[in-house]
């Protein structure tokens, strides 16, 4: 497998990311999906030698995502976050560094904007970041 580069990965999650050049969306500056773990109980016992034993759960946590933003104060992600009703499918379409015309890999889960985090410099772009908490199954 060869290492890749970011530029060309796209981000969808309702009506504030897409992969559009649409002045009504964020632009997406990077992105970094963190949290993918299972849970793992030990099951050692007052027999057990050497080496703890441990069970997995049969769940997993599909993790969370970052995504950084150029923030524009037109785009109200303030729905998103204030409506418990709000769980969408997010898609990630990572790049293949360009080595192949077309070639993507796409990977979508359900997820919840938990946190918008907002930087206004004096003089530089105003910034942000999109916290997503995904829920159920990663699809790849």
């Amino acid at each position: 497998m060869a290492a890749d580069m970011g530029q060309g990965t796209t981000i969808s999650f309702g009506s504030i990311l897409t992969n559009a050049s649409n002045t009504s969306t964020f632009k997406v500056t990077g992105l970094s999906w963190s949290g993918i773990s299972r849970d793992v109980t030990e099951s050692s016992h007052m027999l057990t030698t050497g080496g703890k034993e441990y069970i997995a759960s049969e769940t997993y946590d599909p993790g969370d995502l970052s995504v950084d933003i150029l923030f524009d104060p037109t785009v109200n992600p303030l729905n998103a976050i204030t409506n418990v009703a709000t769980n969408q499918v997010v898609f990630v379409r990572f790049s293949n560094g360009g080595t192949a015309a077309g070639s993507t890999s796409a990977w979508s889960a359900n997820g919840y904007l938990s946190a918008f985090d907002i930087g206004v410099p004096r003089d530089a772009l105003m910034t942000g970041t999109c916290k997503i908490k995904l829920s159920g199954n990663i699809g790849i």
